[in-house]
């Protein structure tokens, strides 16, 4: 699932863009609207959690500047794609300064959207995720290193994160948003379970996943077919 938000103070434009973008993405992706820079920044300081793949920005967004904006966001969050929007062509001649995917001149053109929006998908998807930054319970900020987890298990409203090296994490995210955030080979394989197929050992729909390190965890009927056919893809 993508996560893209839309940020621009016309409220027109915003539902113009949410509208096409639902229609022509429904289940692939999920979009969010903002009016306002510090809304933005507020988003991606406390409720973003490293999920957002695509940012829709706006070059004048109010008093703020779009451009400045997608460069601290080039800079503190490299793994979101900007595509930057205008509607004043005299703004465009610095809009590569941002490194954006892509620059959408206003009105929006659907078929434009779509291919920048495309095109931004693409390269989220090739990307590798290296590691990924969660909160703790508490509100200590840890980075975990995708290829030390072995697998995490649901504890009420959090999720409890095991490493390869023994340490253990109780985050405060819940299974579905953490496995969003992971390269496609961290699988859901129950509603209370979910695991690093590169760390499995054995695997049956009797038996359920045996990891490394001795673990056992089971696999739900509902996710058996889907974490077969990853498996048969992603174990090394």
């Amino acid at each position: 699932m993508f996560h893209i938000v839309v940020c621009d103070d016309d409220p027109v434009i915003c539902a113009q863009c949410k509208q096409l973008l639902d229609h022509q993405y429904k289940k692939k992706a999920e979009t969010t609207v903002l009016t306002s820079a510090a809304q933005l920044s507020q988003w991606l300081e406390e409720k973003d959690r490293g999920l957002t793949n695509i940012i829709l920005l706006d070059i004048a967004l109010g008093e703020a500047d779009g451009i400045e904006l997608a460069k601290d966001i080039r800079r503190d969050y490299p793994q979101i794609k900007v595509i930057l929007l205008s509607g004043y062509a005299q703004l465009a001649s610095n809009v590569f300064d941002a490194d954006p995917v892509y620059f959408l001149s206003k009105p929006i053109d659907p078929e434009k959207l779509y291919a920048s929006v495309d095109r931004a998908m693409k390269i989220v998807a090739s990307q590798e995720v290296k590691a990924v930054t969660v909160t703790g319970v508490g509100g200590k900020i840890f980075r975990i290193k995708v290829d030390e987890l072995i697998y995490v298990e649901t504890s009420g409203r959090n999720c409890v994160v095991y490493l390869d090296n023994g340490v253990v994490r109780e985050i405060n995210c819940k299974l579905s948003e953490l496995i969003s955030m992971m390269p496609d080979y961290v699988v859901a394989t129950h509603q209370s379970y979910g695991c690093n197929l590169h760390k499995v050992k054995a695997f049956s729909k009797e038996d359920g996943i045996d990891l490394v390190g001795g673990v056992n965890i089971p696999v739900s009927r509902r996710h058996y077919k889907g974490v077969k056919e990853k498996l048969a893809l992603h174990m090394v």
